[in-house]
């Protein structure tokens, strides 16, 4: 990943992401390299002077802080367990309530009945069909470019000729003489349906037809062109056809008529979302945890390194099976701000591709950051540890030099071979977190996460 800076972060991580790793930042990120962040040094996470520098207020500031971080990091390490195996079958999908309010249709326009259609003539010439948008709101009609616009020759006359004439054309419109009426009626449709596929006829007087000016057209309007409309979830949507609508990200319907309708959603898109979300949570409890007031301010050094390598393990590359070996492969990446943003165009492409391989990519990549925090969480985890570690300072009112000196400042839960100031500060301590805790700032994007619109699928 790479990444314009660390503006969209407090000072506390910004300052420590900046100081323990590289922070050259290279504005354009190569979307075809799907190779894993590599560690750059420092010691992020690693670096007890902070907590031993701390004055007691900022050390019980920093307790509390802590205390909250380990809670939230074992409740993280559960939830990002669950994805690390693709869900039961058994188990009931989710559903999403889709409410259609109009269907899809295709302009169509007709003549009047007239005689045998052989022989009755509606002239010759040059019969030019238009293509392009129709408004109803405004009830304007939005020409296409001028290769939409179809000239043919008309040298019959019959309603059979002209009919064959014009599907010889292609011009986006299908003829067909129907009987009705006594008669027999030459009925022109678009080729799709949606307001983008409605049609002007112009060029011989009893074959005209304007959708914007229906009442002054030869012909008569049997439908109007008009794209289907929806909503999910209190949005408003609107799409060209009633087949194989998207209506959440991986997952389609079609429309038969106007009501409600219930849809199960794609697992895989559903377990995307999932990881994004318990994801997000924990970064931004992070980011706010080590924000002015949060408790970590002063003290955010082992917070910053659990930040940082989240962030690797959320970029890493994985062995799949399937075609995805990453998550920027199914268009998840990750921002400034230590969040993942969802394409949903680019996931939705994914799903559609192949379910099953975004479903595998999702276990690898949440199997990745589980490992990744396990060493912060639980009883002996280096969270807790720094819980203990402060709750001792605190007790004593802050550690004196001669109790690291003699290696008496530390819990019980730590290791003899953790003991005394030297080891300390040599990055040895239970609290130092994992190794090759670097600088996330190397490996975030510049733009801002958002949530996903349904509304790009349409675009």
């Amino acid at each position: 990943m790479s990444t314009t800076g660390t503006a969209a972060l407090p000072s506390s991580l910004a300052t420590l992401l900046s100081k323990y790793g590289n922070t050259t930042a290279n504005s354009t990120e190569d979307s075809s390299s799907h190779s894993a962040p590599k560690p750059t040094g420092g010691r992020l996470g690693a670096d007890p002077a902070f907590t031993l520098s701390l004055s007691t207020q900022d050390t019980s500031a920093a307790l509390v802080g802590y205390n909250r971080l380990a809670q939230l990091g074992d409740k993280f390490e559960t939830e990002v367990s669950k994805l690390e195996t693709a869900p039961d079958t058994k188990t009931a999908a989710s559903t999403i309530t889709v409410t259609v309010s109009q269907l899809a249709q295709a302009q169509s326009v007709a003549t009047s009945p007239i005689g045998n259609p052989d022989k009755a003539s509606l002239g010759t010439g040059t019969l030019t069909i238009q293509t392009g948008t129709f408004n109803p709101d405004t009830n304007a009609f939005t020409a296409g470019s001028s290769a939409q616009a179809v000239s043919i020759p008309i040298t019959g006359g019959t309603l059979n000729d002209i009919a064959t004439s014009i599907n010889a054309a292609k011009a986006g419109v299908t003829a067909q003489v129907v009987e009705e009426g006594g008669g027999y009626a030459l009925h022109l449709t678009s080729s799709a349906t949606g307001a983008s596929n409605a049609f002007t006829i112009s060029g011989l007087s009893d074959l005209t037809y304007a959708p914007a000016n229906p009442n002054d057209s030869a012909l008569v309007t049997v439908t109007e062109a008009q794209d289907a409309h929806f909503s999910v979830g209190g949005k408003d949507y609107t799409s060209a056809t009633n087949s194989n609508v998207p209506v959440a990200i991986g997952t389609r319907t079609n429309f038969t008529a106007i009501g409600t309708q219930t849809v199960a959603t794609s697992s895989a898109s559903d377990q995307v979302q999932s990881l994004a979300n318990t994801f997000n949570a924990m970064q931004k409890a992070i980011v706010s945890l080590t924000s002015k007031d949060g408790g970590l301010d002063k003290d955010a050094n082992l917070a910053a390194g659990l930040f940082k390598n989240l962030g690797d393990a959320a970029t890493a590359t994985v062995d799949t099976a399937g075609p995805f070996k990453s998550l920027a492969d199914i268009g998840v990446t990750l921002q400034s701000d230590g969040t993942l943003k969802i394409d949903p165009t680019k996931l939705d492409a994914a799903i559609t591709q192949d379910p099953d391989g975004v479903q595998a990519l999702v276990n690898q990549i949440a199997s990745t950051i589980d490992d990744t925090v396990k060493p912060y969480t639980g009883s002996s985890g280096s969270l807790k540890s720094q819980v203990n570690l402060l709750s001792t300072m605190v007790a004593r009112g802050g550690p004196s030099l001669l109790d690291y000196l003699n290696g008496t400042a530390d819990t019980q839960s730590q290791s003899s071979s953790q003991n005394g100031l030297a080891s300390l500060l040599g990055g040895n301590s239970a609290s130092s977190g994992t190794a090759g805790q670097n600088n996330l700032a190397s490996y975030l994007s510049s733009s801002n996460a958002t949530n996903p619109d349904l509304s790009a699928l349409f675009s």
